[in-house]
C-alpha cells in the first residue's frame, strides 16, 4: 500500500505495526503526487541498513523523515514538514508558525504516538469492516 522509490528523495520511517501509521502514511502517499517521499516501515531490515546511526528506539517513539542530505525531522516536525512538500497543504505547514502551535502539536503528537497502540485500530475494526457506514461508529 505504501509507496516506496529507491530514487525518492525524503524517507519516512513509520511503525508499520501501527494503525494510525498505517492510515497516515495511505493518507499522505495519496497527496504525493511527485513521489517525492519513500514509506520504509521501521520494522523494515532496510531501515538500520540505511540509517544505521539512528538508533531503533528513537524510529520506535516517532515517525522521522529524512531529506536527502540527512536532515531529520521527527515527530510533529516531521508531520510540519511533509505537510511542506505536499502541494496543495503547504498552508498547513504554515499553521506550525503560529505561536503556539508547534509546542501544542508536539505535545498532542507525543500523546497520541504514545497511545497509538491503544487508540489505532485494533480488534474491533475487523468487526466494524462487516458493517456499513451508519453501523460504525
Amino acid at each position: 500500500m505504501s509507496k516506496t522509490s529507491g530514487a525518492s528523495p525524503f524517507v519516512l520511517i513509520f511503525d508499520g505495526a501501527c494503525g494510525i501509521c498505517q492510515r497516515s502514511v495511505a493518507w499522505i502517499a495519496a497527496r504525493d503526487r511527485g513521489d517525492r517521499i519513500e514509506f520504509l516501515p521501521l520494522q523494515s531490515e532496510e531501515v538500520r541498513e540505511r540509517f544505521p546511526s539512528i538508533p531503533r528506539s528513537d524510529f520506535e517513539e516517532a515517525m522521522h523523515l529524512i531529506a536527502p542530505g540527512g536532515r531529520v525531522w521527527t515527530g510533529a516536525r516531521a508531520v510540519e514538514e511533509v505537510l511542506r512538500l505536499l502541494p496543495r497543504w503547504r498552508l498547513g505547514a504554515w499553521t506550525f508558525r503560529i505561536p503556539g502551535v508547534r509546542l501544542v502539536a508536539g505535545w498532542v503528537y507525543r500523546m497520541v504516538a504514545g497511545n497509538r497502540h491503544a487508540l489505532g485500530c485494533g480488534d474491533h475494526c475487523a468487526l466494524e469492516e462487516g458493517l456499513s457506514d451508519s453501523e460504525a461508529h
